[in-house]
């Protein structure tokens, strides 16, 4: 009986084999489409979790505001009443506020570094009437020097020449470590006493120091090794351990309060002094009091309006939020958009099993039973579902891809992909077994008999 009901399945594929083929297709868009709206979903929820789950969304950012007139201006020295700028001093806040864990600076940096590619540089052409680019010899005479610097680098082996122009990182007091709970996989992390030394110092990420390794050398071999950049030279003292976050690709120098150095107690502080806080909780419950205490304290020092305050938790739930009420509404058209496929794919599966009332009646009277004409249909629906479902994966991969797209999200939900072809393939498939289980239950005389 199995290779007998295999042959009647291909003839009844075959032999309407245009009907047979849209059935397929239309399973297939509505696998692809349910499939990869649930997956949607479920990744939105995945990639929400994971966000808040970072560092970053347990801290609460103080800065100045952006004034564009500023940026036009010369840098004057003004009293701090008159000009709101942040240093490390201001730190001092987290000591009022118990449920504050860690306070950081953490300023974006970034290293130009020299190189050999800078020897083949050309004069700078002037770019409207009021450029003034220094004149032929002068700008022989720095490249002659940049030559002989770098040249007198190449003979000490401890000076690293990357292949790259540039790196991005940032400038951090020793306690952005703890809040991000990173650790050195070779070497150590700069301390206290390094904010105020006057050695230049680096810590590598992870990524960041497998550009700078040559092919077989080991990570730890970067250690006390120097990085010439067009300001000066950084010492690496150590590299952080992978940890498949943004960091790992950037590197970390002591953040250095000029308004410390400079001696600035006396009132006056330089727009240049300016920086960034950061004050991280343990519990993200306790955001939102912080930042009250937070608010209070800096109000009281400087003024009403004169810092800002931003919670990057906050505005990351309003994302979440928003992208999952998108997914939801995505999921419920194109939940939509299979049950219609589904109950469509049913109604045919149905007139095709009408029209074999008098075959089903002869195979009844020949001895087959309830369970095998049950198991002949359903193999056919089967064949049909399962063609349409592995068609589905190859529509909902790229309509997945656009959807998390939309919606900027990063990486592609493979596994979500596949369950949602998979749970979407039964629905379809309960569907599809109604009719079978519908025409078993026709008893063989009644069958022949309406077939006549």
């Amino acid at each position: 009986m199995p290779n007998e009901q295999g042959k009647i399945i291909q003839r009844r594929f075959f032999s309407r084999f245009l009907e047979s083929g849209l059935l397929v297709l239309a399973v297939a868009l509505g696998v692809g489409a349910a499939s990869s709206g649930l997956s949607l979903l479920m990744y939105t929820r995945e990639y929400g979790k994971n966000m808040l789950s970072l560092p970053a969304y347990r801290e609460i950012i103080i800065s100045t505001h952006d004034n564009a007139e500023d940026m036009q201006t010369p840098v004057m020295e003004k009293p701090v009443q008159e000009n709101t700028v942040l240093t490390a001093s201001d730190l001092e806040a987290a000591e009022l506020v118990p449920s504050i864990a860690y306070a950081y600076v953490s300023n974006e940096s970034r290293l130009h570094f020299i190189n050999l590619n800078m020897l083949n540089m050309s004069a700078p052409a002037p770019e409207d009437e009021y450029s003034n680019p220094p004149q032929d010899n002068e700008f022989e005479e720095r490249r002659a020097a940049m030559e002989e610097n770098i040249k007198t680098a190449q003979e000490d082996p401890s000076i690293i020449f990357p292949d790259f122009e540039d790196l991005k990182g940032h400038e951090v007091t020793t306690q952005f470590f703890d809040a991000w709970e990173a650790e050195t996989a070779y070497g150590s992390l700069f301390t206290d006493s390094d904010l105020t030394g006057t050695e230049h110092l680096v810590v590598l990420g992870w990524d960041t120091a497998q550009l700078l390794l040559d092919e077989g050398d080991d990570p730890e071999s970067l250690l006390g090794k120097k990085l010439l950049s067009v300001d000066q030279l950084y010492t690496i003292v150590g590299i952080l351990e992978p940890s498949g976050q943004a960091y790992d690709g950037e590197y970390f120098s002591p953040y250095i309060d000029a308004a410390a150095r400079a001696g600035s107690t006396g009132g006056f502080r330089l727009r240049g002094m300016d920086t960034q806080l950061r004050f991280a909780v343990t519990d993200p419950g306790d955001l939102d009091s912080a930042a009250d205490q937070l608010q209070e304290w800096f109000s009281t020092r400087f003024g009403e309006n004169q810092i800002v305050i931003s919670n990057p938790r906050a505005e990351a739930e309003r994302l979440i939020t928003r992208n999952t009420g998108i997914s939801v509404l995505i999921l419920f058209l194109s939940l939509a958009g299979l049950f219609i496929a589904a109950v469509n794919v049913s109604n045919i599966l149905m007139s095709r099993a009408l029209r074999m009332k008098k075959n089903v009646g002869i195979l009844k009277a020949l001895g087959a039973s309830r369970q095998k004409i049950l198991g002949l249909f359903t193999s056919e629906a089967l064949t049909i579902t399962a063609g349409g479902a592995v068609l589905g994966i190859f529509t909902a991969i790229p309509l997945s891809n656009a959807m998390q797209n939309a919606l900027e999200l990063r990486n592609t939900s493979w596994g979500y992909i596949l369950i949602g072809v998979g749970l979407s393939w039964v629905l379809t498939m309960i569907f599809s077994v109604i009719p079978a289980w519908q025409t078993s239950k026709i008893e063989a005389a009644q069958a022949i008999k309406g077939e006549a």
